[in-house]
């Protein structure tokens, strides 16, 4: 490269990068360990972050009180780490050539890399990883413009606790490049010892779909979502407080919303820095399992009142809204008032799950937001899905459900508002991960809708009726990817498509991905990628003896990280 690539100082303000290739590059820089401060810091930071490598920074956290990963994501800590990140990059002259480079500064990534460096021309920047023994990773970074003077990045991807050669491309716009290289070994991940998932033999020779899968939900002593490539490699930690994640959410601002308790959702830029805070522990909600964004500022969230869980026992049976901009949470439906009639028969106390103890008569564990605002929710206990669509007022009514009508018998007119199966098919059975789908083809009032039908005979809720009794031979067995057909102008809908995966009682997901199927079979601690039509393509299967994985969701995270 003719031209050389060199550097003004920059402030702090929001850039995706690319990562990229590998050739012909600089000498990399000695292993120079940089300390910002000699003072101790927490074991939780020091867990988080590493020196080790090409002048990679540690931030000094010691005044933060940072002991527990509740105190990560608070806005205030978030706030003073920016500072120091700020004062750290105005104390620079960073280059291409020597970028300011920075282990894990906002904490929320085991792995993850902070770069940021400006160029004299207007530059795209990719990057590549390399560790001996391992598979490699390349990318291209997601940039506010196409081509720019000013960069920061998160850089994804490195391999735990070894030694991990990162290569940069930048690109000019009439094709010139530049590449330099550094070194960096990350800490160790914070749940396993194991950095991949076991790989089982393919029925079918299709690619997998581009992506990373977000593991999401564990039971090892330590929180986390992990990111996970498509040769089983964790390509990213992150720690997380409590509960699980239930899956990520992104707006069309560069930004992700995660949920990192049964109390808190935040919103992170893809940095990793934590931009907003919303947390319901001053209010009466605990949230669980799953919540949306919908196009008026909100989340959708699933939650459980605090006060029937204490006065009543009830608990997971109500949807509540909490507002971006005013963090006003707003309940919108509450079961026990849309369902009164099943609640004077499910009077059983649940005996298997993390409620036991309580009463749990609907267990809502997903949502969708239908094009026309109504809400489609699985209820697992009922093993019904419910369409809700909103009142005047906005509070959501039961418009229709689907499931097997023996499980409605004699619970008041509930059983009216069944729609009508077309065809001859076993219903689902404590099934999760609803996904709403339309398609150009189909006509209007017309969608589909897939799940993982758990086909389990558990049911506490109902001493009155047996699943096993209803079910057919399969029930407690096995497990099956089901899509149904809607049709709202007949009031029916049909089986499209099902095959076998398998089984989980409880737990697991389903995703229609880049005209692929994610299946994560929660219970059994596996996940796969078939073809549209039901052809397994690679099964994951984590390594370790704890068997769980809440769900799994594969994301391209285009326009977040990545170009």
């Amino acid at each position: 490269m003719s031209r050389k690539l060199s550097i003004v100082a920059i402030g702090l303000f929001l850039v995706v990068g690319t990562i990229t290739s590998y050739d012909i590059i600089q000498k990399h820089r000695s292993s120079e360990t940089v300390k910002m401060a000699q003072t101790t810091q927490s074991n939780l930071v020091d867990r988080l972050t590493s020196a080790t490598g090409s002048t990679i920074h540690v931030l000094n956290y010691s005044d933060l009180a940072i002991e527990k990963m509740a105190d990560v994501y608070q806005l205030s800590t978030q706030e003073k780490i920016q500072e120091q990140l700020l004062q750290l990059i105005e104390s620079q002259t960073a280059t291409f050539t020597q970028p300011l480079i920075v282990s894990n500064p906002f904490l929320t990534n085991t792995t993850g890399l902070y770069l940021a460096f400006s160029t004299d021309e207007a530059v795209k920047i990719s990057y590549r990883i390399d560790a001996q023994g391992y598979p490699s990773f390349e990318k291209n970074l997601k940039q506010n413009e196409e081509y720019a003077t000013s960069h920061q990045y998160q850089i994804i991807g490195c391999i735990p606790n070894v030694d991990n050669l990162i290569t940069l491309t930048a690109t000019t716009q009439d094709g010139q490049q530049q590449q330099m290289q550094f070194h960096y070994t990350p800490p160790k991940l914070s749940t396993t010892s194991e950095m991949n998932y076991q790989l089982s033999k393919q029925e079918s020779d299709e690619s997998l779909s581009e992506g990373l899968f977000a593991v999401i939900g564990n039971q090892a002593g330590e929180k986390v979502t992990y990111l996970v490539d498509n040769d089983g490699y964790i390509r990213a930690e992150m720690p997380i407080v409590n509960y699980n994640s239930m899956r990520l959410v992104f707006n069309n601002q560069q930004e992700m919303f995660m949920a990192v308790s049964d109390s808190k959702i935040v919103k992170l830029n893809a940095l990793g820095q934590v931009k907003q805070v919303l947390d319901l522990a001053n209010t009466d909600y605990l949230l669980h399992h799953d919540y949306i964004l919908n196009d008026k500022n909100q989340l959708i969230a699933l939650a459980t009142s605090k006060t029937a869980k204490k006065q009543a026992g009830y608990v997971e049976d109500r949807i509540i809204t909490i507002d971006l901009s005013t963090q006003e949470v707003t309940e919108i439906a509450n079961f026990e008032e849309l369902l009164p009639d099943l609640y004077q028969k499910a009077t059983g106390i649940e005996e298997h799950s993390n409620n036991k103890g309580y009463l749990d008569p609907v267990h809502i564990n997903s949502l969708q937001l239908t094009d026309n605002q109504q809400l489609l929710v699985s209820s697992r206990e009922t093993s019904t899905i419910l369409v809700l669509k909103p009142d005047e007022q906005g509070i959501y009514q039961v418009e229709y459900m689907m499931g097997d009508e023996a499980i409605w018998q004699g619970v008041g007119e509930c059983g009216q508002l069944l729609l009508e199966k077309e065809g001859s098919f076993t219903s689902q059975y404590g099934q999760h991960s609803i996904t709403y789908e339309t398609a150009e083809d189909l006509s209007a009032g017309q969608y589909y809708l897939s799940f993982f039908n758990n086909n389990s005979t558990i049911m506490d809720s109902r001493i009155d009726i047996s699943l096993a009794k209803i079910a057919d031979k399969t029930a407690g067995k096995t497990s099956k990817y089901m899509k149904y057909l809607v049709d709202e102008k007949t009031n029916s809908y049909k089986l499209v498509e099902s095959f076998d995966v398998p089984y989980s009682a409880y737990v697991s997901s389903v995703q229609n991905y880049q005209n692929h199927i994610i299946v994560d079979s929660g219970q059994q601690a596996t996940f796969a990628e078939y073809t549209n039509s039901g052809k397994l393509i690679q099964r994951f299967t984590q390594k370790t003896d704890t068997k769980y994985l809440y769900r799994v969701y594969k994301y391209d995270f285009k326009n977040y990280y990545f170009e």
